[in-house]
């Protein structure tokens, strides 16, 4: 086994917690080395959490001195196109929280970036490596459900709920509040909640055609033109129509639910109430397929439940976020492409960017054209 991938992240706000205790768990791979903010409290807070003693307010420094191979970019989204494109100039493998960008134009110019360079470059979408989700993604692809011609998602986490007096952590947290402005996270709760499924659809049947949308930015704690709620629409180029609904803000239960209909099948993962909606992933998600009946069912459609999905065998953890740091890891060491790279990820930047021009000109908008 190759030497531990050697680590430097940028950012230490929430989601670092989060890769912290992936690249804990997964410490005979990878090994956390520096960790940089502008804000130096905080990274040197960060620094004694991971027990590192490379600490850094300045990325450029980090990447001229630290000993590290590879970057775990987690800042703010309107920094990752120059924080991505230094650490290729650098020579480093970068693995970019999503979303990749704010713009396509900005997608494209990191990807260029790391290409010339040479490195690894993976965006960081954590559902391709859960283990309930790859099992789902399996299944389809054996053609258990046949021809897929319906999914639909439903996201809703009421982070700030209400319009006269926001409550919720995202109205009292200062440290949160730029995920509710538009200009520094490229827009609101669909680039920041309902892309997790638009990529995990993309996952498992394949990219799309056009699409459809409405976003609405009328919540008094959003700016920048950031939206609350979305509804969108979307043809997949093998025939299937996707439906997203996500909102931040309307008093709904806390949900992160999918469903996928095939002419044999049908999978969906159950609503899990209580707890964080984020991690309703763990439940198995259900199949009612052929050849998963129940012997003896009579021919009624109650007489045929759904069952539990196994995970797959052979993967390195129950933990998606642990999973993508060791594929991180591997891609590093071995010349592999990820299977959420920076070229596979455009296919779900142009969604969403879609989506927000749908909304913008009330049309359905071809993606061919983003």
């Amino acid at each position: 086994m190759a030497a531990p991938l050697k680590i430097g992240l940028i950012g230490t706000g929430l989601i670092s917690g989060i890769h912290l205790m992936a690249m804990n768990r997964a410490s005979e791979r990878v090994k956390l080395t520096a960790a940089c903010d502008v804000r130096e409290d905080a990274a040197r807070q960060f620094a004694k959490q991971a027990g590192i003693e490379a600490v850094y307010t300045d990325a450029a420094t980090m990447l001229k001195e630290a000993d590290i191979e590879a970057v775990d970019i987690c800042a703010s989204h309107h920094w990752h196109r120059d924080l991505a494109i230094a650490s290729a100039d650098a020579g480093k493998h970068v693995l970019l929280e999503k979303p990749m960008a704010i713009t396509m134009q900005e997608c494209r110019d990191i990807i260029a970036a790391t290409d010339k360079a040479g490195v690894t470059f993976m965006v960081g979408q954590q559902l391709r490596h859960v283990p309930n989700y790859i099992a789902v993604r399996r299944l389809i692809q054996e053609g258990e459900l046949g021809q897929i011609w319906g999914v639909r998602s439903d996201s809703w986490l009421p982070v700030v709920m209400s319009r006269s007096a926001p409550t919720g952590p995202y109205a009292q947290d200062e440290q949160l509040r730029w995920r509710l402005d538009g200009k520094q996270a490229g827009g609101g709760s669909l680039i920041w909640n309902a892309t997790h499924f638009i990529d995990l659809f993309r996952y498992f049947i394949g990219d799309a055609k056009r699409v459809f949308g409405t976003c609405w930015t009328d919540h008094p704690m959003f700016t920048g033109g950031a939206e609350d709620r979305v509804m969108a629409t979307i043809e997949f180029e093998n025939g299937a129509i996707g439906h997203i609904s996500n909102s931040w803000s309307t008093r709904t239960p806390w949900q992160f639910q999918f469903m996928i209909l095939g002419g044999e099948g049908s999978i969906y993962t159950p609503v899990v109430t209580g707890g964080n909606p984020l991690e309703q992933h763990e439940a198995p998600a259900v199949v009612s397929s052929p050849r998963h009946d129940i012997e003896g069912a009579g021919p009624g459609p109650q007489s045929r439940p759904f069952v539990p999905l196994d995970p797959p065998e052979g993967l390195f953890s129950d933990n998606p976020y642990a999973n993508e740091i060791v594929h991180f890891a591997e891609c590093c060491q071995e010349g592999k492409e990820p299977i959420s790279s920076g070229r596979d990820n455009l296919g779900t930047m142009k969604i969403l960017f879609g989506i927000y021009e749908s909304s913008r000109t009330g049309e359905m908008v071809d993606l061919d054209t983003l």
